[in-house]
């Protein structure tokens, strides 16, 4: 194929897969003043609910995470931690929020976030996959390297002013809410040719993940997510953490979007993260890019909702 082709055809995809990011938050930016009054479960239940959520389970199940070059003991999909959600004004009919780890209990090695559109984009389907392990790290899809990051967003950090951890889990998990309430994180969407849209991300009141052991280094941990309705922009880890008789907060703060990020801690800027419309880059801080089917696999546009 000429190169001039090929130049055209991935500009077109490029410019695809950018319409896809743009849709997922046009809509849901111009009804943010919208009051959410309803539960924070936003699952699809229409007739083919079941069968987009197994195809979706089943297309991240495709990966695995190498840690620190351990390819005997990789990160795989936890099935039964998932976020689901929908934002048909911003053209997502469904989505999957989840994490890769080694175990149950272990800290998060991967965030994942997986959504298809509808009818406007016709069923693509995006994915997108942020990092928490602080070593070397390589996202696998049948023994192929997908992405492995050359340089990151997130970093974990000292949190301030936290309470002695309670011995009750169920305390603990309120310190953890209270923790998180302490945050604010400001999405900077912007439509192409304009200047940003600032918007004040809602953290959903539940955590999407809860690891940790007792007996461990992390004696507790909880996976906060910061949403433009019910879709995730923004996640937040905080950790509790002990060595010896010394008990510590650690908090994480960790891109679902390739808009700008700044989070406050206490009304003041302790995190940022400038915009970066880039999919498919195999070194990027943030991977994002479009779902590639394996020959025969099934696609999402005949599971659609009706209109």
């Amino acid at each position: 194929m000429p190169d001039s082709a090929k130049i055209i055809i991935w500009t077109l995809c490029f410019a695809l897969v950018a319409c896809a990011a743009v849709a997922r938050h046009v809509v849901a930016q111009d009804g943010k003043s919208k009051e959410v009054t309803d539960s924070e479960d936003s699952t699809p239940r229409d007739e083919h609910s079941k069968a987009r959520r197994d195809l979706m389970v089943q297309a991240m199940e495709k990966y695995s995470v190498i840690l620190d070059g351990n390819a005997d003991k990789p990160a795989t999909l936890e099935s039964s931690t998932m976020l689901r959600y929908s934002n048909p004004l911003g053209d997502v009919a469904d989505g999957l929020l989840s994490v890769y780890s080694t175990g149950p209990g272990e800290r998060p090695a991967v965030l994942a976030n997986m959504y298809v559109h509808g009818a406007v984009l016709n069923g693509l389907a995006m994915q997108a996959f942020a990092d928490v392990h602080p070593g070397a790290l390589e996202l696998v899809r049948d023994g192929r390297k997908v992405w492995s990051p050359g340089t990151r967003y997130s970093k974990f950090a000292p949190l301030p002013d936290a309470p002695d951890p309670s011995k009750n889990p169920a305390l603990r998990l309120s310190q953890m809410k209270n923790m998180a309430a302490r945050f604010e994180i400001i999405d900077g969407f912007r439509e192409p040719n304009s200047e940003p849209s600032p918007h004040v991300l809602r953290m959903m009141s539940r955590p999407t993940h809860r690891y940790g052991k007792p007996d461990g280094e992390i004696i507790d941990g909880a996976l906060f997510t910061y949403v433009v309705a019910t879709d995730p922009e923004a996640c937040l880890l905080i950790e509790i953490h002990r060595k010896g008789d010394v008990t510590s907060w650690e908090y994480m703060v960790l891109p679902m979007t390739i808009y700008s990020l700044d989070a406050k801690l206490d009304g003041k800027t302790v995190w940022t993260k400038p915009e970066a419309i880039v999919f498919g880059d195999p070194v990027s801080a943030f991977y994002a890019s479009s779902y590639s089917r394996d020959p025969g696999e099934a696609t999402f546009r005949s599971l659609l909702p009706k209109p």
